[in-house]
């Protein structure tokens, strides 16, 4: 069996980079963040960084999913487990982080694969996988039954909160949105339960 005798990686370092990161595009944009800059800060260096991250983006991007919580609840009705995801996301879209970096990684991610991929398997893949479970668990109630396309009731929920983040003129990302985008999505799938306002 091989053991391997290298050192173990400083999980300080690993916290103190996100951390740095995280400060640095809300103080100053994620276009003025730069590798040297933040591995100045973080009291490290720069190929200690690329150890552990291909990009610069790579590093922003999980700063900003260390910052999101996804605690799924199951509360007994569709409604209600709706808008406890819906309140979570409305906390992460708020985030200044995510604010100042959301519109460059996807602007990067349009041309860079890697961190497309990293995106979508790190943040969205959990939160479709968190809407779909509150889904089947309305079905095997017998609230609903199975949607034709799961994915469509996601995008709904998370499509407006994203689009506002990328769009600030439109609007904040505010409790506001909770209510209308859980009305939506209960549409899409022939339930609107009691207590739902309508849009």
């Amino acid at each position: 069996m091989m053991v391997n005798t290298g050192r173990p990686r400083d999980s300080s370092i690993d916290d103190a980079i996100l951390d740095e990161a995280a400060k640095m595009v809300i103080e100053n944009g994620y276009g003025a963040t730069t590798i040297d800059a933040v591995a100045r800060a973080a009291g490290t260096t720069r190929p200690a960084i690329y150890r552990r991250y291909a990009s610069l983006a790579q590093v922003v991007a999980a700063a900003m999913t260390s910052r999101s919580s996804l605690a799924p609840a199951d509360t007994g009705t569709l409604a209600d487990d709706l808008r406890e995801f819906q309140r979570q996301q409305v906390h992460f879209f708020s985030d200044p982080l995510v604010l100042r970096a959301l519109p460059g990684l996807i602007e990067e991610s349009a041309r860079n694969d890697t961190l497309r991929t990293r995106m979508f398997d790190d943040f969205l893949l959990p939160r479709r996988a968190a809407v779909r479970a509150a889904l089947d668990r309305a079905v095997a109630r017998g609230d609903i039954t199975p949607p034709s396309n799961p994915e469509n009731v996601f995008d709904l929920l998370i499509g407006p909160l994203m689009l506002r983040t990328l769009l600030p003129d439109l609007g904040g990302v505010d409790a506001s949105l909770i209510e209308v985008t859980v009305a939506a999505a209960l549409d899409a799938v022939g339930r609107c339960e009691a207590g739902a306002e309508q849009p």
